[in-house]
């Protein structure tokens, strides 16, 4: 609601400077002077020719290039724009006429063109004026015409630009916001199935924590299914699924391996995209267990006002797995077009041990 208010106000900012703009730094001298619709051709003229261009630039903006110049009837558009600076270059000239002028309603003065008619001496103006005058029922000069054309272009070009990056950027976040339906699609089979394979060890060996197991998977399969196409999801919410996520690890893989696992700060108020968290805390479990061989596991959730800070260290020991897993790759490309200039990744990756650190600024 704010944003949209913000909006509009900058718009009628914009306008009312734009409709002013003719009598700023004007002839008296004064840096900004009101216009006299009543009583001055030249403010009258400049007012109304300005208040029309700015409605074309609207209507230009959201009927004719979307309807004409979007759907490949560019030379129908191209037509309809000669045709309208054609139509403010006349009116320009229709209200140049002192004649003409219908916002006066006071008293109009005798013209002195028709003071040879009237006059009982027989007076008629010189012949030079006679000449001079013509040209003013006419129109007005020629950088009258000028101006128009050159103001009216400006709004027709400028109107095109903007529509015209506004169509781009809109086309920017269709294309981010499929890549990351895509890379959420390939993740939500990736964490059902290695939890599926976690049940099915534990089945294997008869563990009586069998059923806990599916309890704590039908509880990650409901967070998936009713939170992972959201933009962005309440913190506490994200660190609950992460904490039933390593429950259900220590569940399977019991006494083989050592989890050192803490949340500090306060996660009260704060969101986060959903499932950003859990595959690097995945990938530890999966590349850091063996059920042959101790293993140990480092995972820390610090939260400090609006930035999170995850570590996640793993031993490497000898996997069964040879090659990144696809969750971990999916995430860091997320990472980059969710939180562009606002996340730090840092992998190290020794012989001995694998660790992560990530800092987000959360929303």
């Amino acid at each position: 609601m704010k944003a949209k208010f913000s909006l509009y106000a900058k718009h009628i900012v914009l306008c009312l400077a734009f409709l002013f703009l003719p009598y700023a730094f004007t002839s008296t001298n004064t840096i900004f002077s009101l216009p006299h619709l009543y009583t001055n051709a030249h403010d009258r003229i400049y007012f109304f020719i300005y208040f029309t261009l700015l409605c074309f630039f609207y209507f230009n903006y959201y009927y004719l290039i979307p309807k004409l110049y979007f759907t490949d009837k560019k030379l129908v558009y191209y037509g309809i724009i000669a045709i309208f600076l054609l139509f403010f270059l006349w009116i320009s000239t229709v209200l140049d006429h002192p004649s003409r002028n219908f916002l006066d309603f006071r008293d109009q003065p005798v013209h002195f063109t028709n003071m040879h008619r009237i006059s009982p001496d027989g007076f008629r103006p010189p012949p030079q004026m006679e000449r001079e005058m013509p040209f003013e029922f006419k129109g007005g000069p020629p950088t009258q015409y000028s101006h128009t054309t050159l103001v009216y272009l400006i709004g027709v070009i400028s109107s095109l630009l903007f529509a015209i990056s506004g169509r781009l950027q809109s086309v920017e976040e269709e294309k981010v916001k499929s890549e990351l339906a895509f890379l959420k699609a390939q993740i939500n089979p990736h964490f059902l199935f290695n939890t599926l394979n976690s049940i099915y060890a534990l089945a294997l060996k008869k563990d009586n924590k069998t059923p806990d197991a599916v309890i704590q998977l039908s509880e990650l399969m409901r967070y998936i299914m009713t939170n992972s196409n959201d933009e962005v999801i309440d913190l506490p919410k994200e660190i609950n699924y992460i904490n039933n996520f390593i429950s259900l690890q220590k569940t399977r893989l019991g006494n083989t391996v050592i989890v050192d696992y803490k949340v500090t700060g306060n996660s009260f108020g704060k969101q986060i995209t959903p499932l950003i968290l859990i595959s690097f805390i995945e990938n530890a479990f999966k590349y850091g267990v063996n059920p042959d061989q101790t293993s140990e596991i480092c995972i820390s959730i610090d939260i400090k006002e609006d930035q999170l800070i995850l570590w996640v260290s793993n031993k490497k020991i000898d996997s069964v797995y040879s090659e990144s897993g696809i969750g971990l790759q999916n995430t860091i490309k997320r990472l980059k077009l969710v939180y562009p200039n606002r996340h730090q990744l840092k992998i190290i990756d020794t012989p001995d041990k694998y660790t992560v650190n990530l800092s987000i600024k959360l929303a």
